[in-house]
């Protein structure tokens, strides 16, 4: 099989150059920099072993080729603040706030794309939240979405682009599920042109198509991680003080010997309604290799020798009929929307809507397809076992590609028009691959750290949750909002609407190491709630929550651990993280470039001033009573500034003034008038911090 790097096709080059530069300079910099000279083997076990290579499994042929045994050699070294496992998108955004708070960053991604399911993994819909253009997510996540459709706006005619704002939430694919639909390859030069200062700098070096092998750990404390660069041949010893597991498969927590769950936990290990009785490991969540089709303006049939491997055996289970519970089984249109559906199947996640961009910009239309027809399941995907690891990849990319022709020559057309659509074409150049299925596939669910707080199904459906947030931790890092959506395999899928929720840091924390934090879908969840905790934006302020706490404990010679311990301690850390525009409690009137973001966020975070149970409105301009005043100054430990009498007062009036806190002597500048919300967080943050 040829190498992926060099089978792209031309239009394809510009992109794989910027990314194969990255390992380039990583290979480079192990062979000049002093601390990374070649040294004699330390591992020579595990250079025995044989490994998968993902980009090796093919379709057809013998499922062992993708498994590789590792040839003997010298080690190359590298000593860093902070090595990541994995470079998807918690993985990605873990290393972007690590680098640019000033550490030294080594990263590893057994892909040739970073991002991971918004990339190389093919789902490049973006899973966001309705609120998402204004909040609910972190800044540096909006960037990456703006980055995106800056790519794209360059494609558009150039008076609609002159008439639009740079920050015009453009979907490119117009598709119906998401706010943001585009092409794979695309996600991949937008992240890339984020790290890249950082990597031209030397704060971050990434090594491609590079696997971990070994996790050496003594007793709380990882060393380091043997990895293997497949590209070079070349084996990697990566030091740190600080390691993530960002991968998507949970390979670090395995390697390193520490506890960790899979699959499906018993009612009486989690508490939670629907858990089953029994546990279940092989209950993991279903994967897909999604693949993108092109519906091109001039159609030409292109010739094909023949139906995938194992098609006739495949076929009757596609459909486009989706049981949706309670006796809702709509029928989507491939092209057309039908009655009882939001749209067609091929606007669903539609990647390119040819039409809103320049004549010539796209040979046509191009649609993502993840669909619950090319859902695989089979256990072995989380065995550890590399052979049965391949086999349960081939027979995922044997049903993908087995639905892409069963779309191009079986499928129903619209109108009862026959059957087929031959005219689509699979966009191998879409994915970066030889057959046009993604470089590996969408994981939901991976394998799952024993964390300092497991995430239950109680804490964010809205079956417990009957206000407007879920449950609030008092070491959130984080929020996110999705349904709990369980492709699971082994048990009934299982859905349940959940409350706009936090990400409590205590869940990236794995209980038996002090300096090991899960950065992707491997963090304290349960099999239930990773359903609301796997999507883009989440993976995303978790990796980006991941980085931050290490430089925290770094800067200030703490350990993640300690700071989820300490009030005072996550208190400030939440403050710094406020300070970066990435948001920790749920707010849907206040937005980061709110003169009252940071403070309403930290005291509401602290329950200073509860917020309004019943809404996600902080409410700024509202006027707050003397009563709750005072109960928010006693709860931020500075009520003792007051007398007896001042307090009586205050306490009495509907509507204080500021005049009546300076006369009840508080420290009060240049406020004037009514005492509001807004205002009054601002001052009680300042005061409590002393100023």
């Amino acid at each position: 099989m040829k190498d992926f790097r060099f089978s792209v096709h031309s239009r394809q080059r510009p992109v794989f150059a910027l990314l194969l530069s990255v390992c380039t300079v990583a290979l480079w910099n192990v062979c000049a920099q002093p601390e990374a000279v070649a040294q004699p083997s330390q591992a020579k076990n595990a250079a025995a072993l044989s490994v998968l290579d993902v980009l090796r499994v093919r379709a057809d042929g013998d499922a062992a080729q993708a498994v590789v045994s590792l040839p003997p050699g010298p080690e190359h070294r590298h000593t860093c603040d902070l090595v990541i496992i994995g470079a998807g998108m918690g993985g990605v955004s873990a290393a972007h706030e690590a680098a640019r708070a000033g550490l030294k960053v080594c990263m590893t991604e057994p892909t040739l794309w970073i991002g991971g399911q918004m990339t190389s993994e093919g789902v490049s819909a973006f899973d966001d939240n309705r609120w998402i253009d204004s909040t609910g997510a972190t800044a540096t996540y909006r960037e990456l979405s703006n980055r995106i459709r800056a790519i794209y706006r360059a494609k558009m005619p150039a008076d609609i682009v002159a008439g639009s704002s740079p920050s015009l939430p453009l979907n490119p694919g117009n598709c119906w599920v998401s706010h943001l639909c585009f092409e794979p390859q695309k996600g991949a030069e937008a992240l890339q042109s984020m790290l890249q200062p950082f990597i031209a700098s030397g704060r971050l070096t990434i090594w491609l198509h590079t696997v971990p092998v070994q996790v050496v750990r003594n007793k709380r404390t990882v060393e380091s991680v043997l990895a293997y660069d497949f590209a070079h041949r070349a084996w990697l010893r990566l030091k740190g003080k600080y390691f993530i597991d960002a991968s998507e498969w949970g390979d670090g927590i395995r390697l390193s010997g520490l506890p960790f769950r899979v699959g499906a936990e018993a009612r009486s290990d989690t508490g939670e309604r629907d858990a089953p009785e029994q546990a279940d490991p092989n209950a993991i969540q279903s994967f897909t290799y999604p693949f993108i089709l092109l519906n091109p303006r001039k159609p030409a049939i292109v010739p094909q020798s023949g139906p995938p491997p194992g098609y006739n055996n495949l076929k009757g289970a596609f459909t486009l009929a989706v049981d949706y519970g309670n006796g809702r089984v709509p029928t989507y249109g491939v092209f057309a929307r039908q009655p009882g559906t939001p749209g067609s199947f091929w606007a669903y996640r539609r990647s390119v809507d040819a039409a809103q961009f320049r004549p010539g910009a796209f040979a046509g239309d191009l649609s993502m397809i993840n669909w619950n027809s090319n859902d695989a399941c089979d256990a072995r995907l989380l065995s550890g076992d590399p052979l049965a690891q391949a086999a349960a990849l081939q027979g995922a990319k044997r049903l993908s590609l087995a639905f892409a022709w069963w779309l191009q020559h079986d499928v129903a057309r619209d109108e009862d028009a026959g059957r087929g659509y031959p005219e689509l074409q699979l966009e191998a150049e879409a994915m970066g691959t030889e057959d046009g299925l993604s470089q590996q596939p969408y994981i939901r669910e991976s394998r799952r750290i024993l964390a300092l707080r497991t995430i239950v199904e109680e804490d964010i459906s809205v079956d417990f949750q009957l206000g407007a947030r879920a449950a609030l931790y008092p070491d959130t890092v984080g929020v996110g909002q999705y349904p709990i959506d369980s492709h699971s395999c082994g048990r009934n899928d299982f859905r349940s609407n959940t409350r706009p929720f936090e990400i409590p840091l205590g869940a990236l924390i794995a209980r038996d190491a002090d300096n090991l934090l899960a950065a992707s879908k491997n963090i304290g969840t349960t099999h239930i709630t990773n359903g609301a905790y796997r999507l883009h934006p989440i993976e995303w302020s978790i990796g980006e929550a991941a980085g931050a706490a290490v430089a925290w404990s770094l800067r200030h010679k703490t350990t993640p651990a300690a700071i989820d311990r300490k009030p005072a301690a996550i208190a400030a850390f939440e403050l710094w993280l406020l300070r970066q525009d990435h948001p920790i409690f749920w707010f849907d009137d206040v937005s980061e470039s709110s003169v009252w973001f940071t403070a309403a966020q930290s005291i509401s975070a602290r329950g200073w001033l509860p917020a309004d149970s019943s809404t996600l409105h902080f409410a700024p301009a509202s006027l707050l009573s003397g009563e709750a005043i005072l109960a928010a100054l006693r709860r931020a430990g500075v009520s003792n500034r007051l007398t007896p009498e001042s307090t009586h007062a205050i306490q009495e009036d509907t509507n204080p003034t500021w005049e009546d806190l300076r006369r009840a002597g508080l420290k009060v500048t240049g406020e004037r008038g009514k005492v509001t919300r807004g205002d009054f967080s601002v001052w009680l943050l300042g005061l409590a911090a002393g100023h």
